[in-house]
């Protein structure tokens, strides 16, 4: 699992995003789908709130890294720009 902490864990997540088309939907409570338009390739995202904190994890190669710290992948950045959108749609902004 990731701790999801600052937004600049995301900067080249999120610049990788812009090369590609990604779709994200719910698939259950806390757990998301995204898939790469493109290539096909699709990954579940689970976010999971403890004690506060916020933390996230892929299925992806990057987000399953044996031996070494998962990074915060293009999927898992997809994920948190999809609920910030929505929650700000709810908020009415």
């Amino acid at each position: 699992m990731i701790q999801i902490q600052r937004k600049e864990q995301f900067e080249r997540a999120a610049a990788r995003l812009q090369n590609e088309r990604m779709g994200v939907r719910r698939h259950e409570a806390h757990l998301y789908e995204v898939t790469n338009k493109a290539k096909g390739h699709a990954y579940h995202v689970r976010i999971e709130r403890r004690d506060g904190q916020t933390f996230g994890s892929c299925t992806c190669p990057a987000g399953l890294r044996h031996g070494q710290r998962p990074l915060v992948c293009k999927h898992l950045a997809a994920v948190v720009i999809f609920l910030r959108a929505v929650r700000q749609m709810r908020r009415g902004h």
